[in-house]
């Protein structure tokens, strides 16, 4: 006669709480919502800081070498994690997960707004995200996906499946967090498109191209940025050719951005008599666990207040 078979054991809990690390305020906030109480999670970057300007310490190697597990936007935006990690043996083995992994080919962006893809401009644009060409979408797709909440949801599956698989003692407390959080950026979604329905078709010009993910999925129509490069002065030519289009397509307000300097906006829309607004990238910020859903919901206050 067989044995019968015996239960598989559970997962021992870890001796200390799973340290994970985030790269961007985003990825913070998901992670942190996911997480609850079960692990300790930290952003490598302070919260006034994006990933365009930041500069490694010696502090900051040291938590890169006691982390976990490392959290990281992807397409291109690390790159500057990545030379570091790759510098040092022990921290290659470090597990590092990209929540844009699985995201459809087809869900990048990979042109400026108002340029064709064969334009010059184009095919030389690179974000100020210290973009590798020889990485998978460098130079090619926008790595903003973050202000899209239906990509929030993609990521936060990758989430749960990181932590259940470095921590699988607590794997059901993950997944119920991951549960309540996915409900309630479902809610997120669902505001704003009841929210935006109105403007469909609204054109708008932003501060540099960190927000066509979420002017694709809520029908707002990108129409140019400012700032080709982040950081970069644009040249009179591109100045000229952005006022043609404002003009043309009846631009109301050219929003800018939290983290740059708002002068040249300002300017360029003191020449055409329209307003500025201040829209929030959401890379830099507070770090909690409803930054994310706040910041969003400041956002759409800020639409609402230029676009009504």
């Amino acid at each position: 006669m067989l044995a019968a078979a015996e239960p598989a054991a559970a997962p021992l809990p870890r001796a200390k709480p799973l340290r994970v690390l985030t790269t961007i305020a985003p990825i913070y906030s998901w992670t942190a919502s996911v997480a609850g109480g079960l692990a300790t999670v930290e952003n490598l970057l302070p919260a006034d800081a994006g990933p365009h300007d930041f500069q490694f310490r010696p502090r900051d190697v040291k938590r890169l070498e006691s982390a976990d597990l490392i959290l990281m936007n992807g397409v291109g935006l690390e790159q500057w994690l990545m030379r570091t990690l790759n510098a040092d043996a022990a921290r290659r083995t470090i597990p590092r997960v990209e929540v844009a992994a699985g995201w459809p080919e087809s869900g990048f962006i990979r042109d400026l707004p108002g340029i064709s893809a064969g334009s010059p401009a184009a095919r030389g644009h690179e974000h100020d995200h210290d973009h590798d060409k020889g990485a998978e979408h460098a130079g090619e797709a926008n790595p903003h996906l973050w202000l899209d909440p239906v990509f929030a949801k993609h990521a936060v599956t990758n989430i749960l499946q990181a932590l259940e698989t470095a921590d699988p003692a607590h794997r059901d407390g993950y997944r119920t967090n991951a549960a309540a959080y996915l409900e309630r950026l479902t809610q997120l979604d669902v505001a704003l498109r009841s929210a935006t329905r109105d403007w469909a078709g609204r054109p708008v010009v932003t501060f540099h191209d960190a927000f066509p993910y979420f002017c694709r999925r809520y029908s707002l129509d990108l129409v140019g940025v400012v700032e080709e490069i982040p950081g970069n002065s644009p040249s009179p030519r591109h100045l000229a050719a952005l006022m043609k289009v404002i003009r043309e397509r009846k631009v109301r307000v050219i929003f800018t951005e939290t983290q740059f300097n708002p002068r040249l906006a300002r300017q360029l829309a003191s020449d055409l008599s329209i307003p500025v607004a201040e829209l929030e990238v959401l890379e830099t910020g507070p770090l909690s666990p409803t930054a994310y859903e706040e910041g969003q919901r400041r956002n759409l206050e800020t639409l609402r207040r230029a676009l009504r």
